[in-house]
């Protein structure tokens, strides 16, 4: 029986090596390329996840497990913003390079290369390839936005407001578009260019705070005073930008609604208080308000930054004449015919200051 079994053994022995060198199924190898491509795809979606939140070290270490085939242009790309992430400019340029010669067509690598150029501070290069990007995909908005800021920091905004107007005129109306071109043209004191693209961008979307900062800012500068402090709502003063704050007080005394102008400029003096001139003009609000006290306090803030200001000593003349404080009023005249001002002007001020006082009247100074 032994033997019968030992024969038994010694002769299946060829067949079973015979066995053991068959081939495997082909689809095993089938599923192993579709298996590394998905794990391609899962290394790009980590590495752009990691990227996104700001960790270029484990990006990289995603994106150096790709296999040979997924070296794509996009790669070099994600390669070069770690790099780039980290202040690395000169190896981001590298692999820019690399994703160019890989897809010279596509625009990202342009944008990207601009976002390096403008990192080291190489304007003029940064806003070439923002151009080249921008002819490449003729319906990006971000390289024209880009190439506008890029004229802006080589000094040359009218340069700038000239491309996002040719621009504004080839596509259809954009709310980002709008507000860029309305800002160059307030960089450039074209105020009612400012006017129009801020008009549009409120068009596009009226609720819009930064479009109707804008937009109102404009109106202010260009001198449309009633329309621009009407278009500030009921926003609180504080609710807007300094910028905005300077030019809506200003625009509001200049149209007699004092009230608001204090408002506007005693906000904005909140953290913009050395001023002499803003100080002035918040007392001169006051004053016209009839609020002498506060008059006196800014007006006293002003002469503190300027003590030669015959325009701050008028105003204090006519303050202590509200107050009844007759001889240092025309003390203050005098201080301001010292400091430069209208001789003629202030004398016959004191004048009638002196009849006034004279009759005992209650006419106005």
């Amino acid at each position: 029986m032994k033997t019968s079994l030992k024969n038994l053994t010694l002769a299946l022995l060829p067949i079973m090596a015979s066995c053991s060198m068959w081939p495997e199924p082909d689809h095993a190898s089938v599923s192993s390329g579709a298996y590394g491509r998905k794990q391609d795809e899962l290394h790009m979606a980590n590495a752009r996840r990691f990227l996104a939140a700001g960790n270029s070290t484990k990006a990289r270490v995603e994106l150096a497990a790709l296999s040979e085939d997924a070296h794509t242009a996009s790669m070099h790309l994600l390669v070069a913003e770690s790099f780039f992430r980290e202040g690395n400019a000169y190896t981001a340029k590298d692999e820019i390079a690399l994703a160019a010669e890989l897809e010279p067509n596509n625009s990202a690598v342009d944008m990207l290369r601009g976002m390096v150029s403008e990192s080291v501070g190489d304007w003029r290069a940064a806003s070439q390839a923002y151009l080249l990007a921008s002819s490449k995909d003729r319906g990006a908005l971000d390289p024209v936005l880009a190439y506008a800021r890029a004229m802006h920091a080589m000094g040359d905004p009218i340069r700038a407001a000239t491309y996002l107007e040719s621009e504004v005129g080839s596509r259809p109306v954009n709310l980002e578009l709008s507000m860029a071109a309305g800002d160059a043209y307030l960089s450039i004191g074209s105020y009612l260019d400012g006017v129009a693209h801020f008009s549009s961008a409120m068009e596009v979307d009226p609720e819009n705070f930064e479009a109707r900062e804008g937009l109102v800012l404009s109106l202010s500068l260009s001198g449309a005073h009633h329309e621009a402090l009407s278009r500030t709502g009921n926003f609180a003063a504080d609710a807007w930008s300094s910028t905005l704050q300077l030019a809506i007080g200003r625009s509001a005394l200049l149209i007699g609604e004092v009230q608001s102008s204090a408002s506007f400029l005693s906000t904005f003096l909140l953290d913009f208080d050395t001023d002499p001139r803003v100080w002035l003009d918040l007392s001169r609000a006051y004053y016209l308000g009839e609020r002498y006290e506060l008059s006196m306090n800014a007006v006293g803030r002003s002469l503190k930054l300027n003590r030669q200001d015959p325009a701050a000593y008028t105003l204090l003349g006519h303050i202590r004449l509200r107050n009844g404080q007759q001889e240092l009023a025309f003390a203050a005249y005098e201080r301001a015919i010292l400091s430069g001002g209208d001789a003629i002007l202030l004398t016959e001020l004191m004048d009638r200051a002196r009849r006034y006082r004279a009759s005992l009247g209650d006419g106005e100074l």
